[in-house]
């Protein structure tokens, strides 16, 4: 009895992220480091450093090490997630780095400051991650994208404290954390659609499968002899 062996079953070929897939994570990496630098100044006493009495020592840790640490923390998680999710890990890094805003904005004290600074790292450090690892992965633009998000994190780093020292000096150092806001909601927005969009592509990409069958069926059962 001689048996047609089943069809194997087709592979389909592994296809990265897109490439504009990178604007949500990237966008909301980018304001979170520009929140990083932004409660200082290049020359003398910042306003937030002068309005709630803090040491040089106390300004270094609370507003800097806090931010740094629970950065560190969340990065791998970004680079773990962000291709398999991006969506996923954006959305809540940004939400993490809204509410560490609003902590660091109303702040009195230093220690509320720690877990506004701690939350805005949380968030930087998972977007950061999750735009790194998509950057990675991209099958096209790679490099355009590498270049550009990495000159804008430079540029972010370093104009935070000139932006938010004209601010701060004018009208306190909470508005510059409260006009954080509006940017963080555009990115929120950008993340959800993009999500959307990413779904619909992976849906219409996927083939359809005929009367519910993953291959085609074997053949009929040839018989060459027996009893």
């Amino acid at each position: 009895m001689h048996v047609t062996p089943p069809t194997p079953p087709v592979t389909r070929p592994v296809v990265g992220p897109a490439w504009w897939q990178v604007f949500g994570p990237g966008l909301a990496a980018l304001i979170g480091l520009f929140m990083l630098t932004v409660i200082y100044q290049f020359d003398g006493m910042s306003a937030l450093q002068r309005d709630l009495g803090l040491s040089d020592l106390g300004a270094l840790v609370v507003g800097l090490v806090s931010f740094v640490v629970a950065a560190a923390l969340t990065v791998p998680v970004g680079l773990l997630l962000g291709t398999r999710a991006p969506t996923a890990v954006t959305i809540p890094a940004i939400c993490f780095v809204f509410f560490g805003v609003l902590l660091v904005a109303f702040t009195n004290a230093g220690g509320l400051l720690a877990v506004g600074r701690a939350l805005q790292g949380l968030g930087t450090g998972a977007a950061t991650g999750a735009t790194v690892a998509l950057i990675l992965k991209t099958r096209e633009r790679r490099g355009v994208l590498a270049g550009v998000f990495a000159a804008l994190a430079a540029l972010a780093l370093l104009l935070a404290p000139v932006i938010g020292q004209v601010i701060s000096e004018a009208v306190g150092f909470r508005v510059i954390q409260l006009a954080a806001i509006p940017f963080l909601l555009v990115a929120l927005v950008v993340s959800a659609v993009l999500g959307i969009v990413s779904l619909s592509a992976a849906k219409r990409q996927a083939p359809p499968i005929p009367n519910g069958m993953p291959y085609p069926p074997p053949g009929p059962t040839e018989f060459t002899g027996g009893a």
